[in-house]
């Protein structure tokens, strides 16, 4: 009960900290204080190893998704629908899906150019709101003296989609 206590605390500091620092936000984006309740269980935890799966539920499939925690994959070894190469391939498809945007000569032109060709990474930088609202979470950190924002390895997100013309069926299942 006390680790529970504990987590539940640090989360409402986080957020005290916080919410007199973040500014800007573009829409759609703001601050949500997570609404928690103290446990009212009196078990204790026994700590133990960390399974090597989890299970992922999305609202799209059928059935939960069993996902090994080593490879990230399921055990047909398919990608999972919430991996970031499905997501991936689930942006291409609906931005091949737009209209062309209108241009002075009245031709449309699409609003990204053989989006097969980005890479992740690339595709995460045209989302411009998101890219402010993280750049007003970085900054609150720093402002609050709370540290400086973890950077993952940026050879994480180089990748281009290896899931290629799939239907919407396969890619919405």
């Amino acid at each position: 009960m006390f680790r529970d206590h504990l987590s539940f605390l640090k989360v409402k500091a986080l957020c005290g900290r916080i919410e007199g620092f973040i500014q800007g936000l573009p829409a759609p984006y703001h601050l949500v204080a997570p609404k928690l309740a103290r446990a009212a269980s009196t078990e204790t935890r026994s700590p133990a190893r960390a399974p090597s799966f989890s299970v992922c539920w999305c609202a799209i499939a059928q059935a939960p998704e069993v996902v090994n925690a080593v490879t990230g994959k399921l055990d047909n070894e398919l990608p999972s629908l919430l991996c970031k190469q499905a997501m991936f391939a689930r942006w291409i498809y609906l931005t091949k899906q737009l209209l062309p945007l209108p241009q002075g000569n009245g031709v449309g032109r699409p609003l990204v150019q053989d989006p097969e060709k980005l890479l992740y990474a690339e595709a995460k930088q045209l989302s411009t709101s998101y890219q402010m609202a993280k750049q007003c979470l970085v900054t609150a950190f720093e402002k609050a003296q709370l540290g400086t924002w973890v950077k993952k390895p940026i050879e994480q997100d180089q990748f281009l989609c290896e899931i290629h013309e799939a239907s919407p069926q396969v890619l919405f299942a």
